[in-house]
């Protein structure tokens, strides 16, 4: 493996490699199918805010989507997904840099209770 792959492999492997990424990322697919589900197949008298869910969910990082022009909503749709992996990548180096010294090198503050 090059330096360079090394260099890419580590932010994304923090997308991925801790429970809190994943679970992160299974509701926010969770939600995405649900509004795609309500969008195409429940009919509405009046609008639905289920669209709004997903933003919730991944912000702050979705809601630099709102400034981009012109956006149809599977520009959206592609858009909340990039959002949802860039905070689950944050998140994931987060769990790094708080886990214990002996995986992440990090000083594990209010992960684990210290056995003084």
């Amino acid at each position: 493996m090059t330096r360079a792959d090394k260099r890419y492999r580590r932010p994304r492997a923090a997308a991925v490699d801790n429970w809190f990424s994943r679970c992160y990322l299974i509701v926010v697919a969770a939600v995405l199918l649900w509004v795609v589900a309500d969008t195409l197949f429940v009919p509405h008298a009046d609008a639905s805010f289920a669209g709004v869910w997903p933003f919730f969910l991944t912000a702050p990082t979705s809601l630099l989507l709102l400034a981009v022009p012109g956006l149809d909503g599977w520009g959206l749709l592609a858009g909340i997904a990039v959002a949802a992996v860039v905070n689950a990548t944050l998140l994931g180096l987060l769990v790094r840099a708080l886990a214990p010294s002996g995986r992440g090198g990090g000083s594990g503050a209010g992960l684990r209770p210290s056995r003084r």
